[in-house]
């Protein structure tokens, strides 16, 4: 049985940089609501049994809190945004924080992409560019904000190292300076250190240098079983170069080449037998399996969305089950869940008007709370 943490995602309430960049009032469930079916049986819009919510509520958050310790999900693993030394979306965990009473494990996932216009097929029209870090200044201050997190009795530890993960490491110019900073002040503080993990969408090239730094590797899926087993050969071929290139590069370059139209259709059997072939350990360093119980971003992406077929609670109970048996001496035994409310990308245990509360069931039966 194994520690459960879910990917909270906060874009479920109003802010005034969302209201100016997509429209007075905007949230995902903009995007949700919205969500027309691209073929026949396609199962969309998705509709929220918990209806659409506001984020910007204590009761929201109490009463997700709530529906994840009633189906023994150990905690929420919160996206933390961060640009130009400003949180960004960061609301629900910052209420969580400042509640005592919400007495549910959490830790933090950098999410330290750039912010642009991709949902509507344009990558290269930036609305935050994320410039890292001017000076030493400015990465104690990232410190700072994170450190009253990690103060917090419920932010999950390992032997007393806060776990920070940072969603795209490849992608930090001084990585090293950030890391040797950050278990500094760590350290100044009473820890031990940071425990980091890094997530993985993508084989990169000169790997072994960047997960060094590293106490563990999460390999995101669906985005890294995709982008290294499922889709073209030939492109995963020149990815691993591709991904180490600048993030305008990037961007570039996926805007020159991503087709205009047409989904992008994979299945979720042929995801397991992917999982099953996946190893535990990669440059010595122990690989956390993220699963989703199901993947459909049409609400984003409308004719251009990723999604797949044959998903299904006993599919998602097979994927679970694989997971943790990969899981060994080397790891923390933890079951990252791609997510708890994702519901613009279709990946969500909460429950909704078609399955309800099976997702949840089926993720309850792996706990160890």
């Amino acid at each position: 049985m194994s520690a459960i943490f879910a990917y909270y995602f906060p874009q479920f309430y109003e802010t005034k940089e969302n209201s100016m960049w997509w429209g007075a009032g905007f949230t995902d469930w903009k995007l949700v609501e919205a969500a027309k079916p691209l073929f026949a049986e396609h199962y969309q819009p998705r509709v929220p049994e918990l209806g659409y919510y506001d984020q910007s509520e204590l009761k929201t958050l109490s009463m997700q809190v709530d529906l994840a310790k009633q189906f023994n999900i150990t905690g929420f693993n919160f996206y933390h945004y961060w640009f130009d030394g400003e949180p960004h979306l960061a609301k629900p965990a910052e209420m969580l924080l400042a509640d005592i009473d919400l007495n549910i494990k959490f830790m933090l996932t950098w999410a330290n992409e750039s912010w642009t216009r991709q949902w509507v097929g344009q990558p290269n029209d930036y609305l935050i560019e994320q410039n890292y870090y001017r000076d030493l200044d400015s990465i104690e201050k990232h410190y700072f904000y994170l450190a009253a997190f990690f103060k917090d009795d419920r932010y999950h530890k390992v032997n007393n190292r806060p776990v920070f993960t940072i969603y795209r490491p490849e992608l930090i110019p001084n990585l090293s300076d950030v890391i040797s900073t950050f278990n500094k002040l760590a350290v100044a503080d009473g820890f031990s250190g940071i425990h980091w993990l890094a997530c993985r969408s993508y084989d990169i090239s000169g790997a072994e240098e960047l997960y060094q730094y590293f106490d563990g590797i999460i390999n995101f899926n669906p985005r890294y079983i995709i982008n290294t087993r499922l889709k073209n050969r030939r492109t995963a071929l020149v990815e691993p170069l591709l991904r180490r290139l600048p993030e305008k590069t990037q961007s570039l370059l996926v805007g020159l080449f991503r087709k205009k139209n047409g989904i992008a259709k994979f299945s979720y059997v042929d995801f397991l037998r992917e999982l099953e072939r996946s190893d535990s350990l990669s440059f010595s360093k122990p690989v956390y399996h993220s699963v989703f119980p199901d993947w459909d971003n049409t609400a984003r992406y409308n004719d251009r969305a990723t999604l797949f077929t044959d998903v299904s609670p006993e599919n998602y109970k097979n994927a679970l089950s694989i997971a943790q048996n990969k899981i060994t001496q080397e790891h923390q035994d933890i079951l990252f869940i791609n997510a708890w409310n994702e519901w613009s990308e279709g990946a969500y245990l909460e429950p909704d008007q078609k399955i309800g509360l099976k997702l949840l069931t089926v993720t309850s039966s792996f706990s160890g709370f």
